[in-house]
């Protein structure tokens, strides 16, 4: 009797192997598959952030040519004012030497 009692623990010992190598199996193809699209969400975000740096780039461009016009044109309005501050005094010197 001892023989049938080991002889079928083996089988059953076999069963559980077979059953564990199995789960094993199926949760090692889950893992590559959730790794795989890992994978594809790094690549894709890799390369939206790539677009994403290249238009902030255009953009930081835009803008420091906007900066450069309008640095001319306070430059002009400085001037300008300038000028507008003197009018009445050369007027007034017109006017003087008229008198």
């Amino acid at each position: 009797m001892q023989a049938d009692e080991i002889q079928r623990e083996l089988r059953d010992l076999k069963r559980r192997l077979d059953l564990a190598e199995t789960r094993l199996s199926q949760v090692e193809g889950r893992f590559e598959f959730v790794s795989g699209q890992l994978r594809d969400v790094q690549l894709y975000l890799h390369a939206r952030f790539d677009d994403v740096d290249r238009r902030f780039d255009l953009v930081d461009k835009r803008f420091d040519r906007l900066e450069r016009r309008f640095d001319t044109l306070e430059a002009k309005f400085e001037t300008l004012d300038a000028k507008v501050d003197a009018l009445p005094r050369a007027v007034a010197e017109l006017i003087a030497g008229r008198g």
